[in-house]
């Protein structure tokens, strides 16, 4: 039985389209909550194998959020790395976890743990972009060799980089999904092979982390006439809590992509976790967010009487991969508030679209 909930007030929309030099994507909306007079930002993003490039995206959204007067920023699943291979994945895997509070008008670069002369130039040009729009790719180029994106891998952190972002430009964060490693091993896997967790986690303003959930539902599917054959829980261990969390836009419920098909649990969400706004980070591919996306977002947001944000990853993002797109935002209502638009064509919005 879903209990009745007063409906929140309505969300007025501004987005902001993105494109990089490289032709990935990246895409803002701002939307102004009225129930507590604060803005969130969600983007989309078509994220690579590089990780550089793709926290440039993120500063890029980051900064432009900040200016529209956002106070929490939503990436998609997969925000900061999308390889070819699940031995990448496993590769690029990071810890999760706090380390000291930092103010916004800290030197981030003083504080971190990582002093070489590589972690301080990356550093250095994600803090530049937040602060004064500096792209350094707009100088060199942004095609990097496979050499120059392992040597550029091997040395950056996603974690750090997001911390650098939080801090600058003052906004709470939605990571929509990061490969957390220290998962065990499966238990029918003879070979003990390692695994990862998909965390979501939710950063504040100081890069501290109040709030982690590791993906539970994971996503296998086998479509071979469209040349589709994912297998998440082959490198990537289920979580087993729900979280919720206090934030600047109200109380979120955490969830990512592929739990978006079970109702059940945004329903504890709110009713046990008094959720107001359900979170649906998500990298889903074209032909299951074609046939179902819009659909299943609308459907848990009318049987929550809740908001749905869910950012979303757009675009090619490698020979082996590509993700539907279509950012969005929906009202208690089931009310489609705003819709950055995928690889079907431009979203269903009534915000303002600034393509500048």
């Amino acid at each position: 039985m879903i209990h009745k909930r007063t409906p929140l007030s309505p969300i007025e929309c501004h987005m902001k389209k993105i494109m990089t030099k490289e032709s990935n994507i990246s895409q803002i909306a701002s939307r102004d909550m009225n129930l507590s007079l604060k803005r969130a930002a969600i983007a989309q993003l078509c994220s690579t194998a590089s990780k550089h490039h793709n926290l440039l995206n993120i500063a890029k959204c980051a900064r432009i959020a900040s200016e529209k007067g956002a106070s929490m920023l939503f990436l998609p699943e997969c925000f900061g790395f999308i390889g070819s291979s699940s031995q990448e994945t496993l590769d690029n895997a990071e810890e999760i976890n706090n380390h000291e509070i930092i103010s916004k008008d800290d030197d981030y670069l003083k504080q971190t743990r990582n002093g070489d002369n590589l972690n301080k130039r990356w550093l250095k040009d994600i803090e530049n972009f937040v602060e004064h729009g500096v792209d350094p790719r707009g100088a060199v180029g942004n095609n990097s060799s496979t050499l120059d994106m392992l040597l550029e891998n091997s040395h950056l952190s996603i974690l750090e980089g997001l911390k650098a972002i939080a801090v600058k430009s003052g906004l709470w964060i939605s990571a929509g999904g990061l490969h957390e490693e220290g998962a065990p091993p499966s238990p029918d896997d003879e070979l003990c092979r390692p695994r990862v967790y998909n965390t979501h986690f939710i950063m504040d303003s100081h890069g501290q982390i109040v709030a982690k959930y590791r993906k539970i539902h994971l996503f296998d599917v086998s479509i071979p006439s469209q040349g589709i054959e994912l297998r998440e829980s082959a490198t990537t261990a289920p979580g087993s809590n729900l979280v919720v969390c206090d934030s600047p836009i109200g109380k979120l419920g955490l969830s990512t992509c592929y739990d978006l098909r079970f109702p059940e649990m945004y329903a504890a969400l709110v009713q046990e976790g008094g959720a107001d706004v359900l979170l649906v980070p998500s990298a889903f591919t074209v032909p299951t967010g074609k046939a179902h996306w819009h659909t299943l977002l609308r459907a848990r947001a009318i049987e929550n009487q809740c908001y749905v944000l869910a950012s979303a990853q757009f675009g090619q993002h490698n020979e082996k991969r590509m993700s539907y797109g279509h950012s969005i935002a929906i009202d208690p209502w089931g009310d489609i508030v705003a819709d950055a638009g995928g690889c079907d064509g431009e979203g269903d919005s009534n915000c303002r679209m600034d393509d500048s």
